[in-house]
């Protein structure tokens, strides 16, 4: 990740978290063309002071390529 601070509080403790659903599963991210193919769970970066999330990627690309 390039980002060294928040944007938003100037920070510099950036943490790695994933995003889970409602009943505590990973969110996984599909390719839109084919939603039954191979998945890759969504994780994100965020500012540990103020909660700020900088972004959110997928694990693993290579599972969404046709």
């Amino acid at each position: 990740m390039e980002e060294k601070k928040c944007p938003k509080c100037n920070n510099s403790q950036i943490e790695k978290g994933v995003i889970r659903a409602g009943n505590g599963a990973v969110v996984h991210m599909f390719p839109y063309n084919n939603l039954r193919s191979q998945s890759s769970p969504i994780s994100s970066y965020y500012c540990s002071n103020c909660g700020y999330v900088l972004g959110l990627y997928v694990e693993n690309p290579e599972n969404l390529k046709k």
